[in-house]
């Protein structure tokens, strides 16, 4: 059976739901600082930069249990969701890029999350399809995403 479909359904959800939190809340921030220490978000997919998405509007906010961070621009998205707890663990992540819409939740890719002070870096392997060919086959991406969250 093709999981193309379910998998970019999945991507495409995850995607458009989490980068609605972005730039928003009283508890958001991007942490952004121009060049400057570990307060700069990045978003790396296969090693190189995000484009598309422009990595100030990238925001966090706390919602009871839960830790929101997204963003969305002309070309691309990023949003995750995880856990609020100690250690805190990955629930969603959604990305595009390339036309490509890719996530991880339950059944699809895989992520880990490591917390420095208020600084969220999520990595791992996400998976999903090319947004206007989606039988052209499963795609998987390594991924990272730093922020800071205020």
């Amino acid at each position: 059976m093709n999981r193309t479909l379910p998998v970019l359904a999945v991507a495409a959800i995850a995607v458009l739901g989490l980068t609605a939190c972005g730039g928003g809340g009283s508890d958001s921030g991007s942490g952004s600082s121009g060049d400057g220490g570990d307060a700069k978000t990045t978003v790396k997919v296969d090693g190189k930069d995000l484009e598309g998405v422009n990595l100030d509007s990238v925001g966090c906010t706390k919602q009871e249990n839960t830790v929101l961070i997204g963003s969305a621009g002309a070309s691309g998205g990023v949003g995750a969701t995880l856990s609020a707890g100690d250690p805190p663990s990955v629930q969603t992540v959604g990305i595009t890029v390339d036309g490509n819409a890719l996530a991880v939740g339950p059944g699809v890719g895989e992520a880990t999350v490591k917390v420095e002070g208020s600084r969220y870096i999520i990595s791992g392997t996400a998976q999903g399809g090319n947004i206007a060919n989606p039988m052209a086959g499963i795609v998987k991406k390594q991924f990272e995403i730093a922020v800071t969250c205020r």
